[in-house]
């Protein structure tokens, strides 16, 4: 479906949709942002964030990418492409929309039209409900991350009222070098709305040892964290420019990491929580129960899941 004409920096623009299996739409060496909709309820609330991503970019250009596999009644698809218009040229932003008809499966279908690199970052759902096996176990955006193509943000969106402009930021990070590399080009996109960023180090324990974990020993491990936090404080604040004020750090002693991240994010009134991804294989580790899930399922907040692109992609 063609789309209608878009505002873009005040000035009236027509995207108009590429053809199915067209190469990209602009060059490498310029972001673009894509975005998986699925044309539910639960899309039009992550779409708040595509567009909110998009308005960032120099060229406030957005390419939402819907696979019809027949779900959606083409009347009902053709009215929200509408309403995902207007909220486009409310922000200001251009808006190309493709329409595909579904091939081998949607996660097939996506690969084929959203081009792969690191220029191209792709926005997508969780579920909106669990249904017994989790938010994100076996779903399209689990695939999406786990292959590591482009840069991925699934989100779960808790409070639609946000409207994907989140102002304060809760970061779980791990003690490993390289550590906010893949968290970095998501969070450049998101600084222009950030009030606070809170950076959340939590050493975990074994249960049995937390119990009898004296106050010497807690305090050696916060040290050895803190150590680390400095050193993503410092990475951050050259790579985003953000106040010094917007940007804190915090460690924490626990035996129950997703647990802890709940509970900060509760304590900060934290807007949105950024869980990376582990470059560990995601089909072994994205199941029910798995500490990712346990903090989609727990939060007070908005999640997004983001994961960078392969060396090999």
């Amino acid at each position: 479906m063609p789309a209608r004409g878009i505002l873009k920096k005040r000035e009236a623009v027509v995207c108009r949709p590429r053809r199915a299996g067209a190469g990209p739409a602009r060059s490498d060496t310029v972001r673009m942002i894509y975005f998986a909709y699925d044309a539910t309820i639960n899309g039009d609330w992550v779409s708040h964030y595509a567009v909110r991503l998009a308005a960032h970019l120099p060229d406030r250009a957005l390419c939402a990418v819907h696979v019809n596999d027949g779900h959606v009644p083409q009347a009902d698809l053709e009215e929200r492409l509408h309403l995902l218009e207007d909220r486009c040229r409310m922000a200001l932003v251009g808006l190309q929309t493709e329409v595909h008809p579904r091939g081998h499966s949607v996660l097939e279908t996506l690969q084929r039209v959203v081009p792969p690199g690191p220029s191209n970052y792709l926005v997508c759902g969780t579920r909106v409900s669990p249904r017994q096996r989790g938010f994100i176990s076996g779903t399209v955006a689990e695939r999406l991350l786990q292959a590591r193509r482009q840069p991925v943000l699934a989100v779960r969106v808790v409070q639609p009222g946000l409207l994907g402009a989140p102002h304060d930021l809760l970061v779980p990070v791990a003690g490993v070098p390289g550590g906010l590399d893949s968290a970095l080009p998501w969070l450049a996109l998101f600084a222009p709305d950030v009030q606070a960023l809170q950076f959340l180090y939590v050493e975990e324990v074994g249960r049995r040892r937390f119990r009898h974990l004296s106050f010497d020993q807690a305090q050696a491990l916060r040290r050895a964290g803190t150590a680390y936090l400095h050193r993503v404080e410092a990475q951050a604040r050259r790579a985003l420019e953000l106040p010094e004020a917007h940007v804190d750090t915090h460690v924490v002693v626990s035996d129950d990491v997703p647990k802890e991240i709940v509970i900060q994010a509760n304590r900060f009134k934290s807007h949105l929580i950024c869980l990376g991804a582990s470059a560990r294989n995601r089909g072994q580790r994205f199941m029910y129960g798995d500490p990712i899930e346990q903090v989609l399922a727990n939060a007070p907040c908005d999640v997004a899941v983001y994961q960078g692109v392969s060396v090999d992609a």
